[in-house]
């Protein structure tokens, strides 16, 4: 008998290339969805997130009755997240000993490189999850695998079978696109990561120590068309939030040299065939929004660079973020560790995105950003490294260089990659080095620069409410690492706020504010309650009725 009933049970996946934490649906569920329904249409494929799964107990039983089971996970750069919560390897590893009867599939990164749930530890192996429980590990790409699972059956599919173009992607892709109707987000703030290409171009080097991206080998691209059509086919299934952010770099999207050079020149012209692509087939989106940008591209090539930001910018929305890998200020840990930029190069590239993108949007936030990335525990690392590190961001706020965000981090050590064998890691004297650097990032660096990036009296326009805490609850626009407003009212999570007016610094990450009522949404209600900012209060109706 053949495959017949699958369930998907999505355990979150955060990667360098790929994001799919609520309310962000990665690639993996679709792409496996549509592979075996491009076999057979009668398949059932049922999809549930890691949260319900954990919260009813119901679907661990259900769980049985399925031919196969595939749990997708794997957290390669740890965050912080809001209202969800990803998979851990010791809850992996008791569902696949309770789960009795199906093909019992692990998926992701962590069945390729681990799973880490902190920063500062070494990530959980895969081959530790195929001793405890797992039948099989999906090592390759999932729409290789689960393709052959539905053709020929579990003990012809090879788990570790690789993608050399994208055919087969572009043909499952847009037939999955309706599993996202399943995801927890879908109908309010859901956004779909879309898949530009695979890889890192600096593979040919080695790339960074402690990155995955160079070990997926020569980059292979997507063309713009077949990229559209998987647009439009989430747009038909109600996705109007899409992120090009599974790649390492989009700047070179569509560069020739992409899969031969270590620094490809970018391709504008490419690179709004994407966008216009991308806007024809979703005509009413509301988001549409970037992740990763080389500043090594934009100080090699700075024409080339701010004539794609300007591409950009022109067929994005608002609030987008351009997120740059500095790591390390420190040119010595820079060197030793085969980074791609230096602090001088990353602080140039800075000031070019901030000369293109700037100017404040239609949603109350400026059109594009930077995003500053630290990585702490590299090799290599000394004291002088920190100082380094704290001297680079002081350079920001005295050039009043708008950045959204600075995301640091402690390594999590990921045993195939080259950092693992160079001693990565934080301990004795760099842990108290790491723990006043990030003290000092989030009371000092960060509220300084948000009251430059989102000052008092900003009207930020459609938030949704994600968590509540003591009476506090959390709302942010949909995209790339969109703001937090912090409003002190009790909603129901899902709640749409149309706008919210800031009236400060919430914490080093987030604001506070307001909601703006429905019926004053006029200029000069907003000017009135700026005028009144000192005495927006609860009781006087702003907030919550």
């Amino acid at each position: 008998m053949g495959l017949e009933k699958l369930l998907i049970v999505d355990g979150y996946n955060d990667e360098p290339g790929g994001l799919g934490v609520p309310p962000y649906i990665d690639v993996y569920p679709r792409y496996i969805a549509g592979a075996l329904w491009s076999v057979d249409k009668s398949i059932r494929v049922d999809y549930v997130d890691v949260d319900r799964f954990r919260e009813n107990k119901n679907w661990l039983y259900r769980a049985s009755t399925y031919d196969a089971v595939v749990f997708i996970a794997g957290v390669v750069v740890p965050g912080r997240y809001i209202g969800a919560r990803p998979a851990e390897p010791e809850e992996l590893i008791m569902w696949a000993k309770i789960i009795e009867g199906p093909l019992k599939i692990l998926a992701g990164p962590a069945a390729k490189w681990g799973l880490g749930v902190r920063g500062g530890s070494i990530a959980y192996p895969p081959w530790k999850f195929k001793r405890e429980g797992f039948d099989v590990l999906v090592t390759g790409d999932v729409e290789e695998y689960f393709l052959d699972l539905a053709l020929y059956g579990a003990e012809k599919a090879d788990p570790g079978s690789v993608r050399e173009d994208y055919s087969i992607v572009d043909k499952v892709a847009p037939l999955g696109a309706r599993i996202v109707k399943h995801h927890p987000s879908y109908g309010r703030n859901l956004v779909a990561e879309i898949e530009t290409y695979r890889g890192c171009a600096r593979w040919v080097s080695g790339g960074c120590s402690f990155c995955v991206e160079p070990l997926r080998g020569r980059p292979i691209q997507r063309r713009p068309e077949a990229i559209a059509r998987e647009v439009e086919a989430l747009y038909r299934a109600g996705v109007l939030h899409f992120r090009l952010g599974r790649q390492a770099d989009i700047l070179v999207y569509g560069s020739p040299a992409l899969d031969s050079e270590e620094w490809p020149p970018p391709n504008p012209r490419e690179l709004e065939k994407l966008f216009t692509g991308v806007r024809s087939a979703a005509p009413g989106l509301r988001v549409l929004h970037i992740d990763n940008v080389n500043p090594g591209t934009i100080v090699r090539y700075p024409v080339a660079s701010e004539k794609a930001l300007k591409v950009i910018v022109k067929l994005h929305t608002p609030g987008d973020v351009a997120a740059m890998g500095l790591e390390t200020a420190d040119p010595k840990v820079a060197r030793i560790n085969n980074l791609n930029t230096h602090p001088e190069d990353v602080l140039e590239a800075v000031r070019i995105v901030n000369r293109v993108g700037a100017a404040r949007g239609w949603n109350g936030m400026p059109h594009l950003l930077p995003g500053i990335n630290f990585i702490l525990g590299l090799p290599g690392e000394r004291s002088e490294t920190y100082r380094l590190n704290r001297e680079f961001l002081e350079t920001l706020l005295n050039e009043r260089l708008l950045v959204r965000r600075v995301n640091v981090r402690r390594i999590l050590v990921l045993p195939v990659a080259r950092a693992y064998r160079m001693g990565a890691g934080l301990g004795g004297k760099r842990e108290k080095l790491a723990s006043s650097f990030v003290k000092w990032v989030r009371s000092v660096f960060d509220p300084k620069m948000l009251s430059m990036v989102a000052p008092r009296g900003t009207v930020l326009r459609g938030l949704w409410v994600e968590e509540c805490v003591d009476s506090i609850c959390y709302s942010r626009q949909p995209g790339s690492y969109p703001l937090i407003a912090a409003v002190k009212c009790r909603l129901p999570r899902g709640t749409f706020l149309d706008r919210v007016l800031v009236t400060g610094v919430h914490s080093g990450r987030s604001v506070e504010a307001v909601p703006v009522p429905l019926s004053r949404h006029s200029k000069r209600s907003v000017v009135e309650a700026v005028a009144n900012l000192e005495g927006l209060t609860g009781e006087r109706g702003w907030m919550c009725s």
